[in-house]
């Protein structure tokens, strides 16, 4: 048979069966899920690959089925090109690795990390060598569909996936044509180099869809360009975790919840670095980079109050509730109404808040001369000093509407703005994003991303309370990918008390791993933290800790590094190269990261030896 492209219907999964299992109980998972735009590819300067050159204890097991690859010739297709996208990457990196094809080659293979590329159709042999591998200590890399199908092609379902894998399939993104883009969620062990938030575009290729997956980590999930969330939609693409096996060894597994087919049109360095950083955990390599956020914090949180109206008495009351979370909001003010409220926002000043520029009127940026421009960010500049406000030296500002272009953000960088609210449009991630300064001037423009559905656009919704739970819902996937969520409220905000105790409520649980900040706060980290760099390479005795701080005062915040441990019975230890270098602080922020923490630091590069102590009488493998 001459090979095709794009397998028959229902070659994969029969058609309807997700239709079907929705309708029917009896063909549901065990538990409920939680939690056309033209291609924007992500720039490759966002992206990079783990630097550290550790030498290899453990072997890569490429396991080409031969089951799976007469499966696939039934319908013309070629399973050997998903293995081969795989060499490829292994010759590239230089990681040890050995090919196998045959059911006796794999229940002999040597412990290390099994992968699987798209093992659709696998015998009950191979199905039950793997969940054996899994058992002995061996970690499982899986890309897409793996035993849905028996060697003959029969329909056994995803509980292979679920019971050996540790992952829920329950959908696929065919019904959604607009989930074509993979966001990646920042600072995990199995995507560490990639920015939080970063979309990643894959084609739509009939047959070929990504998974819409359940499991105990996500590190992706699939959506549209503009980060639209869909409340109690599946979502996740990619998964890991690490269980005890009955044994009382320890594995770890990854699932990428697409093809190799889609490798052919995606940007390769970015597929490359996911690939990368999930075979890099499984092989239990250590890694470090810095965390985008001051220790210890895991994401960040900023308020932006849009105040076109009067600021009132209820005003005060709520940013007093959200100092009482440990926050600060920014008020962006319309110049209009502001002679009136010139009492109250120095009351709010006084409090630790930040009073920034909305405009001189309500009225969009977009599509104005640069000279227009200009003249209405220095109106409603003057107009804010003849009323006795003080802005700072590097105000913030945020076009009403987000309405603004490039002309904006070039003329706000020109007169010496510090931060800007943009839109998703505006950077390919949910981080900062420096623009450019002034000329003479030491502070750059910082962007923040307007990327999070503010409360009251959500209770728009019919239903009130389902709207409040759709907002909470969004903010907590935001939060977790570790980016900013910029959330927008309206002054004199007409949100009920309840829906306010919900939404404090919610923040004050998420303060120990949240940074809720102002905007100001928050650009001037990021240009404390374009000063910094961190990495781990090889050395004499241990692996080497180098953080380098470039030019400028000692650092004002605190830094995390991120360092990924080769097992959960693991402790980090440092021990300082050179003896005017300090042992800065750890923190262990889960079963396989650790953050060192870095205070006051002032330029130069510091140095430190990286030990992993096991504890005592650890089976952890």
């Amino acid at each position: 048979m001459p090979l095709v492209d794009i397998p028959p219907p229902g070659f994969f999964v029969p058609t309807g069966f997700f239709l079907k299992a929705a309708i029917d109980p009896k063909q549901a998972l065990s538990t409920p899920a939680t939690v056309s735009t033209a291609p924007k590819i992500a720039t490759t300067s966002n992206v990079a690959v783990p630097v550290f050159k550790g030498s290899f204890t453990q072997v890569v097991t490429l396991y080409a089925s031969a089951s799976n690859k007469a499966y696939f010739a039934k319908a013309g297709l070629d399973a050997t090109t998903n293995a081969r996208a795989w060499e490829v990457l292994l010759r590239k990196y230089k990681i040890p690795y050995k090919q196998l094809t045959t059911i006796e080659q794999l229940e002999k293979a040597p412990l290390g990390v099994l992968l699987l590329p798209s093992a659709a159709a696998l015998s009950e042999a191979e199905r039950k060598a793997i969940a054996a591998y899994r058992e002995q200590g061996g970690s499982v890399l899986s890309t897409w569909l793996t035993g849905v199908r028996s060697d003959q092609g029969t329909w056994l379902g995803f509980e292979f996936m679920e019971s050996t894998l540790g992952v829920k399939v329950v959908g696929t993104t065919e019904p959604a044509a607009d989930d074509g883009f993979m966001i990646m969620h920042g600072s995990t062990p199995v995507s560490h180099t990639l920015p939080a938030g970063l979309r990643v575009w894959l084609e739509r290729v009939k047959g070929w869809y990504p998974l819409s997956l359940v499991g105990k980590n996500a590190a992706a999930n699939m959506m549209p360009w503009s980060r639209t969330f869909v409340p109690d939609k599946p979502s996740s693409v990619i998964t890991y975790d690490e269980r005890a096996q009955a044994s009382g060894a320890r594995s770890r597994s990854v699932v990428l919840g697409y093809p190799e087919r889609l490798w052919q049109t995606a940007d390769p360095k970015v597929l490359e670095a996911i690939a990368h950083n999930a075979l890099m955990w499984l092989l239990r390599q250590p890694d470090a980079y810095l965390s985008p956020w001051p220790a210890p914090y895991t994401s960040a949180f900023v308020t932006g109050v849009d105040s076109a109206d009067v600021l009132v008495s209820g005003d005060v009351a709520f940013a007093k509730r959200l100092e009482d979370v440990g926050g600060r909001a920014s008020y962006y003010l319309l110049t209009d109404p502001v002679a009136k409220s010139v009492e109250t926002a120095k009351k709010l000043q006084s409090k630790g808040h930040e009073l920034a520029y909305l405009a001189d009127k309500f009225e969009g940026f977009q599509g104005q001369t640069a000279a227009v421009q200009m003249r209405r960010l220095e109106a409603m500049q003057k107009k804010l000093g003849d009323v006795g406000l003080d802005t700072g030296v590097a105000p913030g500002f945020r076009p009403p509407m987000g309405s603004a272009d490039a002309t904006t953000q070039k003329v706000a960088a020109d007169k010496g703005f510090g931060h800007y609210i943009g839109n998703s449009a505006d950077t390919e991630t949910r981080l900062p994003f420096v623009i450019g300064s002034a000329e003479g001037s030491s502070k750059s423009l910082v962007g923040i991303p307007n990327t999070q559905t503010g409360p009251e656009e959500w209770l728009d919704d019919p239903d009130a309370e389902d709207g409040l739970q759709a907002f909470l819902d969004e903010l907590a996937l935001s939060l977790q990918m570790g980016g900013v969520s910029f959330v927008r409220f309206s002054n004199q905000t007409l949100l009920a008390p309840d829906q306010l105790d919900a939404i404090f409520d919610y923040l004050k649980e998420q303060k120990t791993r949240t940074w809720m900040a102002s905007g100001g706060q928050v650009a001037d980290w990021w240009r404390e933290r374009e000063r910094l760099s961190a990495r781990l390479n090889s050395g004499p005795v241990a692996p080497i800790l180098s953080v380098a701080v470039s030019a400028g005062l000692p650092l004002k915040n605190p830094v995390s590094i991120l360092v990924n441990a080769p097992d959960t019975s693991s402790s980090l230890r440092l021990v300082s190269v050179g003896s005017n270098v300090p042992v800065p602080r750890l923190l262990k922020l889960d079963s396989w990261r650790s953050a060192v923490i870095i205070d006051g630091l002032a330029p130069g590069m510091y140095q430190w030896y990286v030990y992993f102590d096991k504890a005592t009488g650890s089976t952890a493998k």
